[in-house]
């Protein structure tokens, strides 16, 4: 009879829980996944992506095993020696020919494990490279909450659930990604307080609220105004104190006073009764939190809308305060990679943005870029311009994906090397999404060849000439890593005797108490003035094309059954529908000026009549790409305006 045993580690996927897992194994191989218990935050629950990820993920027959190279458009199996030292040589070549600026490298969000940082390390080393900068997500939010703060903290969710008496969650479906803070939301509720939903689109979350404002796409910042001209209006405000902890207070009410209500109604495309009831809500219930989300980052000026709202917070009195705060995401990942990437060792970094690529590539001369090498990252579907990245790719002298699945990237590639994944591999892992650090260890050996990415670097950097410098053990560099954090009591030897997860000491429940920030002053800067760009619809492409997440995928991580089958599902509302002589389930094409997709209409009548709801990640190779529509934008906080799009709906 089988002998099971409870392994435990933690999710790496880019999502906001960073959840504990127990691993049943029995003969060495995992018979069941559920979440870890003793996990103060995601307490014995997974989302159904983890839940099934044994199917889906690690144990699929579409996972790759064993390297390989394309041969006139054909996969074929390589031995790990061959490919390894083919890709060596042709990295060596690209540095002969033209320097080591002819190598574009790019990581992306695919794990946020953090030895994934060793990629960086290994490219400085072999002389500093051009890198595709840019985030899928959270960079326009990092960036607008910095400016405003000095750093990205957030409170502990558990304070929130025990303090909260309103929450606005702004731009975030916690009921699709972020589901361990349900939970706190159901504990907060059950001892009387609320919660109101502010997002365009009518998702999940809003069926477990008190209520739902649905403005205009891209008008988040025009709300934040409306709401500071109500409230500065209408309630007392302790203008001392708020003078004395921050910069630019003046300012800032100039900026508000400056635009009327009725331009606020109109951009915002809500009543004035609207704004002043969810305005008076925040300011009259305390403490109240706001929780921002991901869409409302994805604009040109995604920032400043972040610096908005976190005004509004100050204006109230909820920074600093139990169960307050304006709360995006907890960022130690602006600092741990420091200690190891070599930052000061490496020639001088050319950067390119990410989400403009195919463009950057095409025009980045002297020298051009020839060879590219890529790993945790599907940017040919997740970026901007898909087929326009594709063709510049193309063009390469050579192109090496280092992943699990042949995505839409790995398909623009010569090699393939197949990398472990969560389950087979140790590394440290924080969290965005709560406060948090813990230690990922491997529950079952590697499947197949697979390895992981740090043993891939080592043994490339071995035939490079600097294996010395990369050399060491996962455990070793975890140490590294966490240097960063050793004030905290943070590191390897720590993690692992507590079992694996620990609280950083110092860390508060609270951010920003006493009033003290993290910015170059230490105070919190107000925006002092406002760089409007109207977020509104050509006449010749209507409606905006909103992203939604997918209960069941993180990003490109798509299930088998939605990879090749069907058309890609838009929602629309019924009068939109008709409008065009559609009606739901029928077929239609979403036009943008930079192509068209193939689409199956889901009619529903809470969906805005201006807008087109699709979920994000279907792939390009199976013609289910959403980057074909999208314009190639590269924002502030090194981001993406994926909201900031526009199409028309036709019949097919």
């Amino acid at each position: 009879m089988a002998t099971t045993e409870l392994r435990r580690t933690a999710c790496s996927l880019d999502c906001f829980d960073a959840c504990g897992i127990v691993a049943e194994v029995a003969d060495g191989r995992i018979v069941r996944l559920g979440g870890d218990p003793s996990h103060p935050i995601t307490r014995g629950a997974l989302c159904n992506k983890v839940n099934h990820y044994l199917r889906d993920r690690f144990d699929h027959p579409d996972r790759q095993l064993h390297p390989l190279r394309k041969v006139d458009g054909r996969w074929q199996r390589l031995a790990w020696d061959d490919a390894l030292d083919l890709i060596a040589e042709r990295l060596t070549r690209a540095k002969q020919r033209h320097g080591t600026l002819s190598v574009l490298y790019h990581k992306g969000n695919g794990s946020f494990a953090g030895l994934k940082v060793m990629g960086e390390r290994f490219f400085n080393l072999y002389g500093g490279v051009t890198q595709a900068v840019g985030r899928f997500c959270g960079g326009e939010a990092d960036y607008g909450t910095t400016q405003s703060f000095g750093a990205c903290e957030i409170h502990d969710p558990l304070d929130l659930a025990e303090h909260t008496r309103l929450f606005l969650i702004w731009g975030r479906n916690p009921a699709v990604t972020n589901i361990h803070m349900m939970p706190v939301l159901k504990e907060a509720r059950a001892r009387g307080a609320r919660a109101i939903v502010i997002d365009p689109a009518a998702t999940k979350t809003v069926r477990y609220c008190d209520g739902h404002v649905q403005p205009r796409p891209g008008s988040d910042g025009h709300l934040a105004i409306g709401m500071a001209k109500v409230i500065l209006a209408a309630r007392p405000i302790d203008r001392a104190r708020v003078v004395a902890i921050s910069d630019h207070f003046d300012d800032y009410v100039s900026l508000v006073e400056a635009m009327s209500m009725d331009e606020i109604v109109r951009r915002t495309d809500l009543s004035r009764e609207a704004i002043e009831r969810l305005a008076l809500d925040y300011a009259d219930t305390k403490p109240a939190t706001i929780l921002q989300g991901i869409g409302l980052q994805q604009y040109t000026r995604g920032a400043q809308t972040y610096r908005l709202i976190a005004a509004l917070g100050m204006l109230t009195d909820n920074i600093g305060v139990p169960g307050g705060g304006v709360n995006f995401a907890n960022w130690p990942w602006a600092t741990m990679g420091k200690p190891i990437a070599l930052e000061r060792r490496t020639s001088p970094v050319r950067t390119v943005p990410v989400s403009k690529l195919g463009e950057a590539l095409a025009t980045t001369t002297d020298p051009p870029v020839t060879t590219a090498f890529f790993t945790s990252t599907n940017l040919v579907n997740q970026m901007p311009d898909t087929p326009g990245t594709q063709r510049a790719l193309a063009a390469l002298d050579f192109r090496v994906c280092v992943d699990q699945f042949l995505t839409d990237t790995a398909e623009c590639c010569d090699v393939f090397l197949p990398s472990t994944t969560m389950l087979e591999e140790e590394d440290f892992l924080p969290s965005y999404g709560h406060l948090w650090m813990q230690l990922m260890q491997p529950v079952v050996p590697p499947r197949g060849e697979c390895r992981t990415d740090l043993t891939i670097l080592q043994q490339l950097a071995d035939r490079l000439g600097f294996g010395a410098d990369m050399a060491g053990s996962p455990a070793y560099w975890i140490d590294q890593l966490t240097s960063t954090f050793r004030h905290q009591n943070v590191s390897y030897a720590s993690l692992a005797a507590a079992g694996g997860r620990l609280w950083p000491e110092g860390t508060p429940r609270v951010p920003w108490a006493e009033g003290k920030f993290k910015t170059p002053s230490g105070r919190f800067a107000f925006p002092a003035a406002l760089d409007d760009d109207p977020v509104l619809p050509p006449a010749e492409f209507p409606l905006h094309l909103t992203f939604l997440a997918s209960e069941g995928a993180i990003n490109s991580q798509v299930r088998e059954d939605r990879r090749r089958t069907g058309r890609v599902t838009a929602q629309v509302h019924s009068s939109t529908a008709a409008a065009r002589g559609l009606e739901h389930g029928d077929r239609a094409r979403l036009v943008a000026a930079r192509g068209a997709l193939a689409v199956m209409l889901e009619c529903r009548d809470d969906v805005r009549r201006d807008s087109v709801l699709v979920e994000k990640g279907d792939w390009a190779k199976y013609d289910r790409g959403l980057n074909a529509l999208t314009e190639p934008r590269f924002t502030a906080g090194t981001g993406t305006a994926y909201n900031q799009n526009y199409v028309r709906l036709e019949p097919a």
